[in-house]
């Protein structure tokens, strides 16, 4: 992160003080706030029960889940988005496994969804950002994310169509967690 606020300045003729600045601001708004017993205590049992409630949800092979029993794994699971459901189906079957934290675009900042989204393990993600010090303090997270085994679910489509269809995919942040789990 240091290197990119350092190139940051140079680019834009400001100080590397402010550059830092900017890339502490990008860091504090992408990471999540991780709250485990809002998590685990209240959303997690609110997931199964709405799961419960809508569908007949059924495992028919656990083999993908397999990969979260190993401490050394990095799983990133990769979703459509043809609804915000998608997200809850996917923590109430992991739930026994890990926690599970996800990109989440621009409209889950508005309060108080935001802190509420962040602190169930919400990473944000500004979609079509061309400030390349962002990118590369999103960069940082995802290298760390992956470094340290968080369990995420990409949506690569990175938003929801009007008409139920999958929109082409947007594969920047997909691109990230590629290079990392590269051997």
């Amino acid at each position: 992160m240091v290197a990119a606020a350092r190139k940051h300045a140079r680019e834009r003729g400001i100080s590397e003080k402010e550059a830092m600045s900017l890339a502490k601001r990008y860091s504090r708004e992408i990471t999540p706030s991780f709250n485990a017993r809002l998590y685990f205590r209240l959303a997690i049992p609110l997931a199964r029960r709405v799961c419960q409630a809508l569908y007949d949800v059924r495992v028919v092979s656990a083999e993908g889940l397999k990969a979260l029993d190993g401490r050394d794994a990095s799983v990133v699971f990769l979703m459509n988005h043809r609804s915000n459901l998608d997200y809850v189906i996917l923590a109430h079957l992991v739930a026994t496994k890990r926690p599970l934290s996800f990109a989440a675009g621009e409209w889950a900042r508005v309060w108080p969804l935001g802190p509420l989204v962040r602190a169930l393990g919400a990473f944000f993600v500004r979609r079509g950002s061309g400030d390349d010090l962002y990118r590369r303090v999103l960069e940082g997270f995802v290298h760390l994310a992956v470094e340290d085994g968080l369990t995420q679910a990409v949506f690569p489509e990175g938003g929801l169509s009007r008409d139920g269809r999958p929109q082409a995919p947007k594969i920047g942040l997909l691109d990230l967690h590629a290079a990392e789990l590269r051997p």
